[in-house]
């Protein structure tokens, strides 16, 4: 709001509106001493005020669609409210497309595009367009402009690269969207394995470009220097993407690969926790599960002591083993240090729901919505509990934020089932039935033995009296976390059958 205010008084609206309705308030008072003595009738003084308010929207919208310029009135650039609306320095980093004449370059491209958002993201009041956001722009012909616009950032940057044996040649340019101006252009010919001091030079760079006044030294290092556990790393995040269990379970393999190649690697750390923890809480009692979280969380601790990851890696490993008290409070120190953590905010949430604490867990759902611009799983399990308290306007502001984010992703990931059955039920709170049952079907139809898929399945047909069977036949198999599905309200209308009770009986402990 405060955004779209700043934009009306650059449009000058709110100037042109008071002075129009002056100008209107003194032409009635004329009208209202001068008719009757020249003899008007009475109706034209109320035609007077009638045109004068009619006039008032008009003049409104013919501020806020034209500028008055030297040359003459001109018509306002719509794209400018977009790009205004960002706020601040923003910045978009589009994927850096291989040039190679061997094309066999395209994971070391994404790795160095995801590098660079990774280092920028961590500057304070930098915003960065999210890397699905980004992403979205891979592999096509691309208008800067119109890229800005949609991103809603003021600056891109773009770039590629070349391979050619053991040499690579990167360029970067940063570009002034509004403007269509260069900022700074770079060419760097290194050695493959120079990759990451490219990385960090081209982001001081940007800074310096963006009249940051951040050197080198500021900047967050890369956390590994090896390209082997890099790959993995790589590997384990789009595996963590779909949400199911036998992808999580890879998810895992690759982040313990990853820091096998590299005990240092402290991101593959974080995320080897992070998978462990959810394999743990929903699919496996397996103890090895529990250990390997802890052993994760014990090690991020290691290498980040005192910072928020480390805290971040301790609420993992605490709610491994339902701990939910000890994993609130250090995950709550975790968002203290760094406020800015999404996914810090989103387990924090999560810990706030097991103990059925829904309205603290609706709040730190908003944090990381907030905070994560490609988090589409946060403001969708918002709208669940704000449905359920009856906060149906709230629930309907975050549904359609976190439907519109799932859409993105499955712009990327059209077989993500995790993106459709999450999606679904905003599609259900926002009114649209037949489109909540189709993604519902297609999450069900990608992958229909998936625990997560059948619970959340569940969780759909669980809202309609003449499907609560199939409800209960899904939730059979499903995810095993009891603290969940006891506090889950998506399910109360299954609880007063006495299946409903066996299922949750038969849970193990």
């Amino acid at each position: 709001m405060n955004d779209f205010m700043e934009e009306l008084k650059r449009r000058k609206v709110i100037r042109v509106v008071v002075a129009y309705i002056i100008v209107g308030w003194v032409l009635i008072q004329i009208a209202e001493t001068t008719f009757a003595p020249i003899g008007l009738p009475p109706w034209t003084l109320t035609l007077v005020i009638v045109l004068v308010i009619l006039g008032l929207p008009l003049a409104a919208i013919l501020a806020w669609g034209f500028d008055i310029t030297p040359e003459g009135i001109a018509k306002d650039d719509g794209g400018r409210l977009r790009i205004a609306i960002a706020g601040g320095p923003s910045i978009a980093v589009l994927p850096f497309p291989d040039m190679s004449a061997e094309k066999d370059q395209e994971h070391f491209c994404d790795g160095l595009t995801e590098e660079l958002l990774n280092v920028l993201t961590r500057i304070p009041n930098l915003r960065v367009a999210s890397r699905t956001s980004s992403f979205s722009f891979k592999g096509k012909e691309t208008d800067l402009k119109e890229a800005a616009e949609k991103l809603q950032v003021a600056h891109i940057l773009e770039g590629s690269v070349r391979k050619s044996g053991n040499k690579i040649r990167v360029t970067a340019q940063l570009i002034e969207a509004e403007t269509d101006s260069h900022l700074w252009s770079e060419t760097y010919d290194r050695e493959l394995d120079d990759i990451f001091a490219i990385q960090d030079d081209i982001a001081a760079q940007i800074l310096e470009a963006m009249k940051f006044r951040l050197g080198t030294d500021d900047l967050p290092k890369a956390t590994t220097d090896n390209s082997t556990a890099y790959q993995y790393f790589l590997r384990g995040r789009g595996y963590a993407i779909s949400g199911s269990k036998r992808e999580v379970e890879l998810s895992a393999e690759m982040f313990q690969k990853a820091v096998d190649t590299d005990p240092d690697f402290l991101r593959a750390w974080l995320q080897l926790a992070e998978q462990s923890s959810i394999y743990a809480l929903f699919f496996s009692k397996d103890k090895k599960w529990r250990k390997l979280a802890d052993r994760a969380a014990t090690k991020a601790s290691e290498l980040a002591p005192g910072q928020a990851e480390s805290y971040l890696a301790q609420g993992y490993g605490h709610a491994t083993s339902e701990r939910f008290v000890d994993a609130e409070r250090d995950l709550r120190k975790a968002v203290e240090l760094d406020p800015a953590l999404g996914r810090a905010w989103h387990h924090l949430a999560r810990a706030e729901h097991h103990q059925g604490k829904s309205q603290q867990a609706i709040a730190s759902y908003e944090k990381a919505t907030e905070f994560d611009p490609d988090d589409y799983e946060s403001p969708l399990l918002a709208t669940n509990l704000k449905f359920a308290a009856d906060d149906v306007a709230g629930a309907r502001r975050t549904a359609k934020i976190g439907v519109e984010r799932a859409a993105r992703i499955l712009q990327d990931y059209p077989d993500n089932q995790r993106a459709y059955y999450l999606g679904s039920g905003g599609h259900f709170v926002l009114g649209n039935m037949e489109k909540a049952l189709q993604w519902t079907e297609r999450a069900l139809a990608l992958n229909p033995d998936d625990p997560a898929t059948r619970y959340n399945s569940a969780c759909f047909y669980a809202k309609f009296e003449d499907t609560h069977e199939r409800a209960l036949n899904l939730l059979q198999d499903s995810v095993i976390s009891r603290t969940w599905i006891e506090n889950d309200p998506d399910l109360d209308p299954l609880r007063e059958y006495p299946r409903f009770k066996e299922i949750v009986d038969a849970l193990p402990e």
